[in-house]
């Protein structure tokens, strides 16, 4: 007896990436905007934090699905997990798979995320009850010490007011 995998037949993912954005050109084809698997959140200043705080950051998560046999409405998940394991509340919504076997649906979902610690984030797309695929992205915190001169520091001997 042959045991089928899930979504042996259809649907079928087709691309799956975070990026900064989606351009949809007037024909409806879509064009995919820097893709981006890690991002350096860098702060500035005489003493910037040791640690990383908190901060809100704009992605765009494009998922594309081709049809195949598959017809009818079908959940779909998006679970983020964050470096600690921790899962705060997925995201859903549903698409419809109709006509077609090579046709299908994108998502484009614009996202605003808190990013509250440094790692590796993973985006895990759920169809259904099954995992379609995860996608990785790094969070990496860069203090940048800058030290504050005064008007004759860092100027050559023979340059400063205070030379003779």
């Amino acid at each position: 007896m042959k045991t089928s995998l899930p979504f042996e037949t259809g649907p079928y993912l087709s691309a799956a990436c975070i990026c900064e954005k989606v351009l949809v050109e007037h024909d409806g084809v879509k064009s995919i905007i820097r893709m981006v698997d890690r991002l350096i959140h860098t702060i500035e200043g005489s003493s910037p934090p040791e640690e990383m705080e908190p901060f809100d950051y704009n992605l765009t998560l494009f998922i594309k699905l081709k049809a195949g046999r598959a017809r009818g409405v079908y959940p779909i998940q998006v679970h983020l997990i964050k470096p600690s394991g921790e899962r705060p509340t997925p995201m859903q919504q549903s698409v419809l798979f109709e006509g077609e076997e090579d046709r299908g649906v994108d998502i484009v979902a614009n996202m605003r995320i808190k990013f509250d610690m440094t790692g590796v984030y993973w985006f895990e797309i759920y169809l259904r009850d099954t995992c379609l695929t995860r996608i990785p992205f790094r969070v990496i915190y860069m203090p940048q010490v800058r030290q504050i001169r005064g008007p004759s520091e860092g100027l050559p001997p023979e340059k400063s007011p205070n030379a003779s």
